[in-house]
């Protein structure tokens, strides 16, 4: 049997990518930062869908002496490095210093250990927030200026990554994920936020949500990255985007949700917050070289709504 190593699976989409990969009859090795015991709120939710599936490795990826030996010991086909430095992301006040010891110094030791494990290859996830802000759909090709630094921490892993991956031979893939939205996502989240609102009858405070952004659900995420999985043969460092291909106002988007719940739209107050400081008015990604070289489709977003929103909480892996 396969065997891969997700890290970082307590996070909304980490929680997805270990169930797709079991799905698909890979064994895998879920790591956590701490023990599961710890973890409460929709982040013990998460994990409880994978109990009994996966095998679990408490793991601080910047303790090397741990890396290693977990590593040597696992000997992983396929290594899905998720886990990352996220904390106020969307914020000025993320801190950058933090992110490059989370997000980018452990790579040096992981990349040279997985070769010595005779490990098939490695997918990173990126961000759409590696791009410099543009009003165009954003390409794998494009020079990147991010005007965050947060998006300055995950290039800077990017980069890093097709370092190590150029110097050992280790074929990676780099997955720029936009807007992956879903069961088990943070409740804090706007479009949860919505769902949670309009299911108990109560107005929802918005900005005008005029922004217009990149939406894909998370099942499309999850199987693109098994598709990166089999791309790895090809060797090589590659950057894939993982998106829908369309900005979409996320006052439709909201508008959408509200019309699949029959809720009313006078619940939703838009305008009554205002917009965030410096948030960009578009953001969104060209797909097309992941549907010409991998043969992904992203799902319509109307559908991808239609399921998440019928989609059982507590459903777990099948």
């Amino acid at each position: 049997m396969k065997s891969a190593v997700v890290t970082g699976v307590s996070s909304f989409v980490g929680c997805h990518l270990a169930r797709e990969f079991v799905q698909q009859g890979w064994a895998v090795t879920a790591t956590l930062s701490k023990s599961r015991k710890s973890y409460d709120g929709i982040q013990a939710t998460r994990l409880q869908q994978l109990e009994g599936h996966v095998a679990w490795q408490v793991l601080d990826l910047q303790d090397e002496k741990a890396v290693r030996e977990f590593i040597s010991r696992v000997q992983p086909n396929l290594w899905i490095h998720h886990a990352g430095y996220a904390t106020n992301y969307g914020s000025h006040d993320y801190d950058q210093r933090t992110g490059h010891a989370v997000n980018v110094a452990p790579l040096a030791y992981i990349y040279e250990e997985l070769v010595k494990a005779g490990c098939s290859g490695v997918i990173v996830t990126g961000s759409s927030m590696e791009y410099s802000d543009s009003e165009q759909a954003c390409r794998e090709t494009d020079e990147c200026k991010p005007s965050t630094s947060y998006g300055r921490s995950k290039l800077e892993e990017t980069q890093t990554a097709q370092k190590y991956s150029e110097r050992h031979g280790l074929p990676t893939r780099v997955a720029r994920l936009f807007i992956p939205f879903g069961p088990f996502d943070a409740t804090g989240k706007v479009l949860m936020y919505v769902v949670e609102n309009l299911k108990k009858g109560l107005t929802v405070e918005l900005s005008a949500c005029t922004q217009r952004r990149d939406f894909l659900y998370v099942e499309g995420v999850s199987k693109a990255y098994g598709l990166l999985a089999g791309d790895l043969t090809r060797g090589g460092f590659e950057i894939f985007n993982i998106s829908s291909g369309e900005a979409v106002a996320v006052r439709c988007v909201i508008e959408m949700i509200a019309d699949h719940l029959e809720a009313s739209r006078d619940l939703l107050g838009f305008g009554k917050r205002p917009m965030r400081p410096g948030e960009p008015t578009v953001s969104y990604g060209n797909c097309q070289k992941a549907q010409d070289r991998l043969g992904w489709r992203p799902g319509p977003l109307q559908q991808g709504i239609a399921e998440f929103l019928r989609a059982e909480p507590g459903a777990g892996v099948s």
